[in-house]
């Protein structure tokens, strides 16, 4: 092979070079790889603005989504008749305006009533907190729930119904100089209105078993007796450690017979009787939120768990749960993990 000759005029040179850098230039751009979306992304339908923004109530506790997608990331659940500005539609989807958080979030469309413009305590900016707080607890009677710590009624956007669960994050002074608590939606609610349960007391061991059970176990394992009155009793291997009064369910809804174990446990559990195939707003419905200690033993949603809106001790009064004081729940949260037996039986 004869060697390169370059020409010996820089013009020609210049020349040489420039045609090469254009020929790679050509091969490289050939070779660029091209990309088409995968056939298994869905694609997220377009945002088309309204021309006029209306206010909207929703009708059911909801989620709102940072997508049109119930797959996208929630950012937080709002109670029913809370407000939000709808901004423009997604296909099945608002695009609104929390004005609670200045924020905004898709919310599917079925869930939105009409509504009018809220008060202006809905975007006021919060107080400063006194005193930060991890509390759960129940309204003692029919209480309003305001956009903020105010006794103007014009604040208040729902009622919260006597007994419901509530969640206490912090202690505030409200524009009367008196103290509310705000709640974990952001919500606030005067102090006088909330009870708290007591703080758990020291496990009293009972040494005898009211009844003692046909058959026993290794380990720590729970016996349930539905004979009235109903009584569950925490046993070491066959040995009683402590035993008390269980609500138990009740008509065509009652506590289910035989040997069981926990599955999975949950601290502080919302309870939803649309789960189980009973409309919130029917007769029998419920949505219960801070139900301490839930401990589930079967997938169809019975569970051993803290009952803070029932004192029917021993006797049918729930849906097919076994229903405890704050103490005794608290107690069996720390007696039993998952896989412990439970054993249910007349």
């Amino acid at each position: 092979m004869g060697m390169l000759n370059w020409p010996d005029s820089s013009r020609a040179v210049r020349r040489q070079l420039l045609l090469l850098l254009v020929c790679l230039f050509v091969v490289s751009a050939a070779t660029v790889p091209t990309y088409a979306q995968s056939a298994s992304e869905p694609t997220l339908p377009a945002t088309e603005p309204l021309a006029s923004p209306i206010w909207a109530l929703l009708l059911e506790p909801t989620a709102l989504r940072s997508q049109p997608d119930d797959a996208a990331e929630a950012f937080a659940t709002l109670r029913p008749l809370a407000p939000l500005q709808v901004l423009g539609y997604a296909g099945d989807w608002a695009y609104v305006y929390n004005p609670r958080t200045k924020g905004t979030a898709y919310v599917a469309s079925a869930l939105l009533g009409a509504g009018e413009a809220p008060s202006p305590y809905a975007e006021a900016d919060p107080p400063p907190v006194e005193v930060e707080l991890d509390r759960n607890g129940w309204v003692a009677e029919d209480t309003p729930l305001a956009f903020y710590p105010t006794p103007d009624p014009t604040a208040a956007y729902t009622d919260m119904p006597a007994g419901a669960a509530i969640e206490v994050t912090a202690q505030v002074q409200g524009d009367d100089g008196q103290d509310w608590y705000r709640t974990a939606d952001g919500d606030y609610v005067p102090v006088s209105a909330v009870q708290f349960p007591s703080p758990p007391a020291t496990p009293a061991f009972s040494a005898t078993a009211p009844v003692r059970p046909r058959q026993t176990f290794a380990g720590n394992w729970i016996d349930v007796n539905l004979s009235l009155p109903a009584r569950l009793t925490a046993y070491a291997g066959s040995t009683p450690v402590r035993s008390m009064l269980v609500i138990i369910g009740r008509g065509p809804l009652a506590t289910p017979t035989g040997t069981f174990s926990i599955m999975r446990r949950v601290a502080n559990e919302t309870m939803d009787s649309s789960t189980i195939g009973i409309p919130r707003r029917s007769a029998g419905g419920y949505y219960l939120t801070g139900v301490l200690f839930t401990q589930y033993f079967l997938p169809t949603g019975q569970s051993i768990h803290y009952n803070y809106w029932s004192a029917n001790w021993g006797y049918p009064g729930s849906h097919g749960c076994l229903g405890l004081s704050y103490s005794d729940a608290a107690y069996i949260w720390s007696f039993a993990g998952v896989g412990t037996t439970v054993s249910i039986h007349y």
